[in-house]
């Protein structure tokens, strides 16, 4: 998937995603708490370290990490995900976060840090992205990727009626073969499952219209009220389900 367009595009997508992205949550066990596990299993240590979160998001990685870290910078090209964050922190009475709305291959970092985070962030789907990673000389890299492309059931059946050619999006392979090409030695452990939500209707075509602007299409003069009756539980909710594999890679820089 082509996420390098341009930064105004980029950061309309991901205004209009904020308000349906997932956010922190402090429920033990949830997918967050087991990629964050499966992470330090294969040697991640997230204890009072000074992280970089790049493409951070609404938080629900940021507020875990800051809780385990000394210090964290959240860095994404969102105002209204940074925003979310930063809410989200001020109610969890966490104070060792600072907030940066930047893109990331304009950021000059003003610190040293001890590891640097990356959870699906589109941030590292170009080559620049992933080389400025590897200049953090000495940081340990936690790399949460998608191993397999998403079984989107919503997107999936989009793409059938309103023939959209969908691209396939599988980034840590791609990781995994650009660290190799560097010479650089990883562990990865892989977690699979099914994300399944039920929304309203507004919530639910916000989730639509973003994953179809990510792969190139649009909601505009379209007629969806036949499309969207198939995820209707006739009550005014409708249902989201996503199949994911996903993937940690775990490196330290040299």
């Amino acid at each position: 998937m082509e996420f390098r367009k341009t930064l105004d595009i980029q950061r309309e997508i991901w205004d209009l995603r904020a308000k349906t992205f997932p956010r922190y949550s402090p429920e033990p066990g949830n997918y967050e708490s087991r990629m964050l596990k499966l992470a330090q299993g294969i040697g991640a240590d997230f204890s009072d370290k000074t992280v970089l979160d790049v493409g951070c998001g609404a938080g629900m990685y940021t507020l875990r990490l800051a809780k385990m870290a000394g210090f964290v910078t959240a860095l994404d090209i969102s105002e209204e995900m940074l925003s979310i964050n930063e809410k989200d922190a001020k109610r969890e009475k966490i104070t060792n976060i600072e907030y940066l709305h930047q893109d990331w291959l304009d950021f000059n970092p003003k610190r040293k840090y001890d590891l640097i985070f990356c959870a699906m962030t589109p941030a590292l789907q170009t080559l620049e992205g992933k080389l400025k990673v590897l200049t953090f000389r000495g940081a340990q890299v936690v790399y949460f990727g998608y191993s397999k492309p998403m079984n989107n059931h919503v997107l999936n059946a989009f793409s059938e009626i309103y023939d959209l050619k969908l691209k396939p999006f599988k980034s840590a392979p791609d990781q995994r073969l650009f660290l190799e090409t560097q010479g650089v030695i990883y562990k990865t452990g892989q977690l699979s499952g099914s994300w399944d939500k039920v929304l309203s209707k507004e919530d639910f075509l916000v989730n639509l219209a973003a994953v179809v602007a990510f792969q190139g299409g649009s909601l505009n003069n379209l007629e969806l009220d036949g499309f969207l009756e198939k995820f209707s539980d006739g009550q005014g909710k409708y249902r989201e389900i996503v199949d994911y594999q996903t993937e940690v890679i775990v490196w330290t820089n040299f």
